[in-house]
């Protein structure tokens, strides 16, 4: 994540679902279970950070196993790459 970005109130829907999309491709069945935005131009910023933080405590369950050399922040490095590609998508920076 770059950390220049601000904290939103808002976030696009296309924005969202791009996000969505990210991390459901990345393994995420949280993710994968979430309705797409279709409905409305945006989203609350709290919706897509609780979609970052539920696709963060799974992959950290899923990845576990892994010896710690092979993980960043609890999670593969795919995993933690995929989060953060989600969240720099929608502009959140803290979750």
């Amino acid at each position: 994540m770059s950390g220049t970005q601000l904290n939103v109130r808002t976030v696009r829907a296309r924005d969202y679902n791009q996000a969505r999309s990210i991390l459901a491709n990345a393994g995420s069945q949280s993710a994968r279970k979430s309705h797409p935005v279709h409905d409305k131009p945006d989203v609350p910023v709290a919706q897509g950070q609780d979609l970052l933080r539920e696709a963060r405590d799974e992959f950290r369950e899923m990845d576990a196993g892994l010896p710690d050399k092979q993980k960043k922040s609890r999670m593969s490095q795919e995993h933690y790459k995929a989060v953060h590609d989600a969240a720099d998508t929608m502009g959140i920076s803290h979750w």
